[in-house]
């Protein structure tokens, strides 16, 4: 047993890395007609992936009936000193994984449909997630750096996944382009970080900076470089210009991996970097992470108002989110942090799963080569479709913050908890108010959305005969996932215990984030 508990922690990262070295091998073996089991075998994977997590959870902490409990010093170390296993990461493990079984799963008609199942595309899954679990575990610069850079180079591989597509090579090309711009500035302020403080190691950061060191402008430089650098990742105002082309040109369930994925690791990295190391100095970045904050809802906002294109319209939704998180970064003090982590992860929570519904209708609805993306060809969906469009009006209504959807309480305890943390701060309460503003403005797109979806006609052909969206019935795939995505929306919205002791309640999840987010 205790064999078992030292080998444990190394199994979900170890697993997720054979398997994607597995489907590479398994492409060679695979004769083309049963290209489908490629499928079967990464949803196994994913599972074996997932498993392996919950039993790290299950022997390092516990699940009780009616709530999560971890132990408040849980902390594994996995890659010597640089990274550990710890309740932070297992939180975010969990939903990485769940969020890429159902990317995965998502995925297999769209790529069935476009003729496009290969090994390849399940091992860049993996490979992303495999870089994600380091960044999320890592406890030093250099290891968050190549944990993030592992998975952004897969990712750049998924956006031009679909080589004969115009769209998608130009939004691979944009995204490597300012990704690589973006890799060398987070580089670059490593490294004059490493050259004010003389080491790499967050808690060696934090404590130089918590005995009274005062920033030296090496050190400055270096934190703006890095607070740049990771805006990048986040698609934040000014750095958000890939964003849309990059979203439209991915295949549509990479298009979801990215936006909600990617975006929660890398505010995994925020949390880690501005939320640990640079803590002691908040008082030198908040205005910077605050204007960004600001800047990234109403620009985000402004954008969507104009999108016709559905996938460029989230792309722009998610910018606005993006704001919304920035201004929970913006609200950490060095008192009572893990209430302000607590709502970023519960934010993180709601979107991943919400926004992978969307997505998953998006893959379904947009037919063979995507050609159907605009939101006026939704019209009359709800009449065809009934389940899928009232799945789609739901997580628009959780989006806005319609009560008691998820998003509604993911909303306000986001925005309660910054409102306290900033304790009568009046730029810090004129940023919450703004972001309630904007939050009522980005009513008007989204209801755009369910009003094509109910209230205006099916496009009519010119031979007179109603233009489907799509054809046939939703799959399994897809209906399995909104069934959960659409449970999980409404249930942790307002549910106050768990359900089948699986699926966490508001209180019961709130409680298990204060603690697990330390």
């Amino acid at each position: 047993m205790d064999n078992l508990y030292l080998v444990l922690p190394y199994a979900p990262l170890s697993l997720c890395v054979l398997m994607g070295i597995l489907l590479l091998l398994m492409q060679v073996f695979v004769k083309n007609s049963q290209r489908h089991f490629l499928n079967y075998a990464a949803l196994l994977g994913m599972s074996l992936v997932g498993l392996s997590t919950v039993l790290c959870v299950k022997m390092l902490g516990e699940i009780s009936t009616g709530a999560l409990r971890l132990p408040m010093e849980l902390k594994q170390e996995i890659l010597s000193h640089y990274a550990f296993l710890d309740n932070f990461a297992l939180f975010f493990y969990l939903l990485l994984i769940v969020g890429s079984f159902l990317t995965i799963l998502s995925s297999s008609s769209y790529l069935e449909r476009e003729n496009l199942v290969r090994g390849e595309f399940f091992a860049l899954i993996f490979f992303a997630l495999s870089g994600m679990m380091i960044l999320v575990s890592a406890d030093h610069l250099m290891t968050l750096f190549i944990g993030l850079e592992i998975m952004s180079m897969a990712v750049y591989i998924l956006v031009g996944y679909q080589r004969k597509s115009a769209f998608s090579s130009e939004g691979a090309f944009k995204y490597f382009l300012l990704g690589a711009m973006a890799s060398a500035i987070l580089l670059y302020g490593i490294a004059l970080t490493y050259g004010s403080v003389g080491s790499l190691a967050l808690v060696d950061i934090r404590n130089h900076y918590a005995t009274g060191n005062m920033l030296q402008p090496l050190g400055a430089v270096g934190m703006l470089l890095l607070i740049g650098g990771m805006a990048f990742k986040v698609a934040a105002v000014p750095f958000h210009t890939w964003a849309a082309d990059a979203y439209q040109g991915a295949p549509t369930p990479v298009t979801g991996f990215m936006a909600t994925l990617v975006k929660t690791a890398a505010f995994a990295l925020i949390l880690k970097v501005l939320g640990e190391a640079f803590l002691p100095l908040r008082v030198q970045w908040v205005e910077a992470v605050a204007l960004l904050a600001a800047l990234t809802m109403f620009v985000g906002n402004v954008m969507a108002f104009t999108q016709s294109n559905f996938k460029r319209m989230l792309a722009y939704s998610s910018i606005v989110h993006t704001g919304y998180l920035l201004m929970g970064v913006a609200a950490l003090t060095l008192q009572n942090t893990n209430q302000i982590r607590a709502a970023i992860g519960y934010y993180l929570l709601i979107y991943v799963f919400s926004s992978l519904g969307v997505f998953a209708i998006i893959s379904y609805l947009s037919g063979r080569g995507e050609k159907r993306q605009l939101i006026s060809e939704y019209a009359g969906l709800s009449k065809t479709h009934p389940w899928v469009s009232a799945s789609l009006a739901l997580f628009m209504l959780s989006f806005i913050g319609v009560p008691p959807l998820g998003g509604f309480f993911a909303k306000y305890y986001l925005f309660t908890e910054a409102l306290r943390q900033a304790s009568g701060d009046t730029f810090m309460v004129a940023l919450v108010g703004f972001a309630v503003l904007n939050s009522v403005l980005s009513i008007a797109y989204y209801l755009r959305v369910i009003s094509t979806l109910y209230f205006k006609p099916a496009e009519i052909s010119e031979d007179e005969t109603p233009l489907e969206v799509a054809q046939g019935n939703p799959s399994l795939a897809l209906n399995f996932i909104l069934a959960v995505t659409v449970l999980i929306t409404f249930w942790t919205g307002f549910a106050p215990v768990s359900l089948f002791n699986i699926i966490p309640g508001l209180t019961p999840l709130i409680g298990w984030l204060q603690q697990a987010l330390v």
